[in-house]
């Protein structure tokens, strides 16, 4: 399993993968589109469109609202990425992705990125693996193709 959120299982390892930035996805006309960076405050009066998970799982909240004690306006959730892309792209909403989750978007110029807050927020990917299979070879070849694959085609990802 891939996951951004490791939960401590008994006998699971989890593995980093790389890190990745957050980044906000607003329109293409949306009064946020050219700035550098938003606040916290700067989502107060927003829309965020959000996967449907709970808050305490979106680094969106808990690595940069909640720090703040910001809420949106009101939250609308998607199950998927293009609805989320579509919802922005419309002006009904801003949410947070990875960057490497954008980054078709923001090549055909779909919607517009910013980041969030100065410094960004940044996470890291984790494969959660058995503990009795983490030396295992075929695991370590799992695990380094994993690596060069995501290297090789998502942009602006870093080394765990």
């Amino acid at each position: 399993m891939i996951t951004a959120d490791p939960q401590p299982l008994p006998g699971v390892h989890y593995e980093p993968l790389f890190r990745y930035e957050g980044l906000l996805a607003v329109a293409r006309q949306h009064h946020l589109a050219g700035k550098g960076f938003v606040t916290p405050e700067a989502l107060a009066e927003e829309t965020l469109i959000t996967y449907p998970v709970e808050h305490s799982r979106l680094d969106v909240f808990t690595q940069f609202l909640d720090p703040a004690g910001v809420q949106p306006r009101e939250v609308r959730t998607a199950e998927l990425t293009i609805m989320m892309m579509q919802l922005v792209a419309s002006g009904r909403g801003v949410c947070a992705l990875p960057n490497w989750a954008l980054t078709e978007y923001l090549e055909r110029d779909y919607v517009k990125a910013v980041a969030l807050g100065e410094k960004g927020v940044w996470s890291t990917l984790f494969a959660a693996i058995r503990e009795e299979t983490r030396s295992a070879p075929w695991m370590e070849d799992f695990l380094r193709t994993a690596r060069e694959t995501s290297f090789a085609v998502l942009d602006g990802i870093k080394p765990a």
